[in-house]
Formats: C-alpha cells, structure tokens, sequence
C-alpha cells in the first residue's frame, strides 16, 4: 500500500509518497501541500502498480512513454555522459556529440519520435548542400546513426529509427583524397618550415620538427596534440614514442618505435619543454597550416629555376601543390599517408606495415594509405628475373626399351 508522510523538517512542504511499483522496488514522488490531493495521486500510483504487478500495463511502454516526453537534448546530454564513461577517445566524446547536435537541429527534431529517417537524410544532404563532402556527411550521419542505436540499446526507445539509412558513396566525390609526399617535396617542406614565421600560432621550428614527426610516425593530428615529454622515450632501445589510451584510435596505448636518427633530432628540441603538458600548440586548422608551408616551399622552388622554360616547366608541375593534377590533396593527415606510403615502399611485409601504421586491416593500409606510383611498378618488375633468360639446361637422352 501506499504510504503519505511529510519528511522531518519540512512538516510545512509537500507530502511524499511511497509505493512499490512493483515487489522489492521502492518508489517515492512528491505529492502536493495538500493532504487531500495526495492521497488521490497515492491511489492512482497504487492502482497502476496493481495493474503492472498482474501484467495488464507493460512497463516496458511505461517506459517508452517516460522517455518519449523527454527532449532530444536531454537524452543528447545522457549520450554524452555515457561516451565519457566509456573507452572512447576525448575527441569522439566531444565530436560526436556536436554532430548529432547539428543533424537534429537541422531536422528540427526535439523529440525522439521527431528522429525520422526523411527528415535526418534531409538534414544531412543540406549539410552537403553547404559545401560538406560526402565523407564528412558520412560522418555527421554515423554520429546520429549511433544516437540513435543507443537510444534503442537503453531502453528509450523502442526501436532503431535509423538503423536502415545508408551513407553516401564518396567515390563520387573525391575532393579529399590525399596523396603522399615525395622525399624531396617533404624535405622542402621541413626547411620551409623551420625557416618560415609562426603560423596560427605555431613557430617554424615546431612546425618542422612536427611534420618529421608526424611523417616519421604516421602519427594522427589528434594523437600529436597529446604528446607530452613524458610520451618520449628517446633514450630507449629502440627509442619510441607513446600514445595514451585515450587518445589513441584504437583505444589502447600504442607505443611506437622510431628511427634513432629521428629521436637523436628531437632530443635537443625536448630540452625545456615543461613536464606534463603538450610539446605542440597545435591549431585545429591543421590543413591551412600545412598549405602554407607547401605554398612557401613551393615558391622557393620555383625561383630556384636557372632558365625561364625550366620555371615554366615546374609551374606545370604539382610539385610541393596542395592539390595536385588528379585533385589529390595534401593536407596535414597526407603525412600519415605519406609514412605508410614509405612504408610499403621500403619492401617490407604487409604486417609490418599494417602494425607499424596501427590499422585494424591489411586492406585499409593498402587500399586507402598505400600510394604507389608508375616508378614504383617499374621498380618492382625490374626486380624480378627476366623472362625467359634462363639458362637451358641439356635435356637427358631417352634410351630405347630393352636397351
């Protein structure tokens, strides 16, 4: 039955009922400062409970139902709480979140019955129509994809409104597909670093030591904002670097292993660096920093030509370019491609590469990391024997039967 009290201390505030909606759980609400009114809501509690006891209400739609009359940004809020409790990277906890944020608004979606597929592909196609590319509005609707999983996995919603909605195919857009960097072009690229002026408020020399860095490690922008000098073990044999669990893609703490003649060259540059915090005032616009080192490299390049049809000739070229003639670009995340690339070319096993680029698969580190050219294919059949050259050898005479 249900029990009307009024907590001691508060003997002028409101009643408070107790009941069990069902055995073993107790339950109070708030009622009102009058007695009367109280009761009246202590019976009504005490009837549904009955009825879900005996099995004539369905708890589970009692549920449903709570959780529908609640906003889109509460439960938003909850999602986020979750993500952090769990073993994901503090980028995803804070990117996540601010995409789904983005698709509902633009779905006007408040409520969870208001997460219709029509809708959140419409609001996803306005993010495309604004200039996205169909990778990142693959990544806005996975965000939203996985709210809305979640909703269903914890009860708050009855199914997965979202569960059939497919992405786009981004090989119809190729506007963000990177290439690697040449020995020469990334070199170029470090000098112009080092001697160029603090951009987005990193100096040259950082800058420098980031791209050997992050080509020397494929490292990822998000994973070298982390580093501390306390990540470096440049002393070590071999020396190597660590990445926290929480930063790193995979979730778990990668150490990865560099050259020596890298961590000899980083070894000078760590001295001074204060213990505990980041060695990298890395900016988020990571892209329009690298560009403007290439555009420097590239102009030094340039006047580095002895004859105008020499200058004319590199002026064509996609030497040090951003984007070069197949639209491919080079931005920050291309030094990850470029260290894979490097990789695959040195003739190393497929493992080893796909371990030393930290890939879950074989098949993303040489299908989408691996840029080999031409020159490349060339090399690889020069390796193989000639065909056809090989020495003959006297083929022994048969003997006759009986012989």
């Amino acid at each position: 039955m249900a029990h009307i009290y009024k907590p001691k201390g508060r003997e002028t505030g409101k009643w408070v009922i107790t009941y069990y909606p069902r055995p073993g759980l107790r339950k109070s609400v708030t009622g009102c400062m009058d007695r009367q009114a109280t009761e009246v809501m202590a019976n009504d509690l005490e009837k549904k409970a009955a009825l879900v006891r005996h099995g004539l209400i369905d708890d589970k739609a009692e549920r449903y139902a709570s959780e529908a009359e609640k906003s889109l940004e509460q439960h938003l809020a909850d999602f986020k709480m979750d993500l952090e409790a769990r073993d994901v990277t503090r980028q995803e906890v804070s990117g996540i979140p601010a995409r789904v944020h983005r698709v509902i608004d633009l779905a006007k979606a408040t409520r969870i019955a208001g997460l219709k597929p029509s809708d959140v592909n419409r609001a996803v196609k306005d993010l495309r129509d604004g200039g996205l590319s169909l990778e990142t509005c693959n990544h806005y609707l996975r965000a939203v994809k996985q709210f809305s999983r979640w909703l269903w996995r914890d009860g708050r919603a009855r199914e997965d409104n979202l569960a059939f909605l497919k992405g786009y195919n981004v090989a119809k857009d190729r506007r963000h597909d990177r290439r690697a960097l040449g020995d020469d072009e990334l070199e170029r690229l470090v000098e112009a670093a080092e001697a160029g002026p603090v951009v987005l408020g990193m100096t040259g020399p950082d800058r420098a030591v980031l791209y050997r860095l992050a080509a020397g490690t494929g490292f990822r922008a998000g994973e070298l904002r982390s580093l501390t000098p306390e990540c470096f073990a440049l002393d070590a044999e071999p020396p190597r670097i660590t990445i926290k669990a929480g930063y790193s893609k995979r979730r778990r703490q990668d150490e990865q292993p560099i050259r020596r003649d890298l961590a000899d060259s980083l070894t000078p540059w760590l001295e001074g660096k204060v213990a505990g915090k980041p060695v990298f005032k890395l900016t988020a616009r990571t892209a329009e920093m690298i560009r403007a080192d290439l555009a420097a490299a590239r102009q030094t390049w340039l006047d580095q030509a002895r004859t105008r049809d020499e200058r004319a000739e590199r002026e064509e070229s996609s030497f040090l370019a951003y984007r070069d003639a197949e639209e491919k670009i080079a931005d920050f995340h291309a030094l990850r491609h470029t260290f894979i690339t490097r990789l695959g070319r040195s003739g190393v096993g497929v493992k080893v590469v796909q371990d030393l680029a930290r890939h879950s698969t074989p098949a993303l580190t040489l299908g989408v990391y691996t840029h080999l050219d031409i020159h490349d294919r060339v090399a690889a059949l020069e390796a193989l024997p000639a065909t056809g050259q090989k020495a003959k050898t006297a083929r022994p005479k048969r003997r006759s039967v009986g012989a």
